[in-house]
């Protein structure tokens, strides 16, 4: 049995730091989503203000870090 649809999506791909990508695995395995390119959909969702898109994340378990004023 296939998995069900998650609507029209288009690939991104994406080069970060390692050490980015260990924190964002990190980050995906405690919210208990199932892979990192779902994590990584669902965060853009939010930021984006779509929160209706996202599938997996609890949207209260979202990361709320805010970057440093030089940014």
């Amino acid at each position: 049995m296939g998995m069900a649809s998650k609507g029209e999506r288009r690939f991104l791909g994406a080069r970060v730091p390692e050490e980015v990508y260990d924190i964002l695995e990190d980050q995906r395995n405690v919210a208990g989503v199932s892979s990192l390119s779902q994590f990584v959909a669902d965060l853009l969702a939010g930021y984006t203000g779509r929160p209706d898109l996202i599938r997996e994340l609890d949207k209260k378990t979202l990361p709320r870090k805010v970057l440093p004023a030089s940014c």
